[in-house]
């Protein structure tokens, strides 16, 4: 976790070095048009609150840095996710699963439109680290208990934004995010405590190889039953895509 907060710092750093260098040699500056702040509309709908702030720090660059949060509490659409999972099984009780979120992405943009930074086409390089609460429910005991798995995951991934930005007004913006794959690692624990017996812990062993088997990415690398409760370990290849995001902002 320190090594990807002091990555995070020196990323910032970069960023912020490069914007003053470039504020006093860029020549078309223009007093009080170079900040947007944008809320993403979309995300609202999966209780994702993502927010971004973009500065024009060079005639057609300019740097960003996004923060979105998930308020911890029950999915929405919950029987996509579980289509998504692969599930063929009720091992994973999705109507009961819980996830909270928050993450940042920092991102330096080169646009190629002549209208220069904050105008048009652009491609991103950008840096995302993200934080996972998990309630992840688990039946076991042929399916007459459910056990709740309770932990946390850390993402972290590199990517590459392409994009467009429009101008709706002498103040209003839509950044349109139109493909953003990105590609990481991931890992973290999830545990549950229980009085088990030698019985239910057959059966959790059988749900967790399950549930092993249709994790994305197979990013479960093991997990371990006992007559206390069950532990899960996750750390492996991630991946995610930024994509069809439509950013509403305000340009001043």
């Amino acid at each position: 976790m320190q090594k990807i907060i002091r990555l995070g710092v020196v990323f910032y750093l970069i960023f912020t070095s490069t914007a003053l260098y470039a504020q006093k040699k860029e020549k078309d500056h223009v007093p009080g048009k170079n900040n947007i702040l944008k809320i993403n509309l979309p995300a609202l709908v999966l209780k994702n609150i993502s927010v971004q702030y973009e500065r024009k720090i060079a005639k057609k660059t300019s740097v960003a840095v996004n923060v979105h949060t998930i308020p911890f509490g029950s999915l929405p659409f919950q029987s996509t996710f579980k289509s998504l999972a692969n599930s063929t099984s009720t091992d994973v009780q999705f109507d009961q699963f819980k996830l909270g979120s928050f993450g940042v992405v920092p991102e330096i943009r080169f646009y190629v439109s002549k209208k220069g930074a904050l105008h048009g086409f652009y491609i991103g390089p950008f840096f995302s680290y993200s934080t996972y609460k998990v309630n992840l429910p688990i039946n076991y005991s042929s399916n007459t208990k459910t056990g709740i798995f309770d932990g946390n995951l850390n993402a972290t991934t590199g990517g590459l934004q392409f994009g467009s930005q429009f101008s709706l007004g002498k103040h209003l913006t839509l950044d349109w995010w139109i493909f953003g794959p990105n590609y990481g690692s991931a890992s973290g624990s999830l545990s549950f405590t229980a009085s088990l017996s030698t019985s239910d812990q057959t059966d959790m062993s059988n749900q967790l190889a399950q549930v092993q088997t249709d994790a994305p990415f197979k990013a479960i690398k093991s997990y371990s039953v006992s007559s206390t409760g069950a532990n899960v370990t996750a750390k492996g290849p991630w991946g995610g895509l930024r994509g069809g995001g439509f950013n509403l902002g305000f340009r001043f």
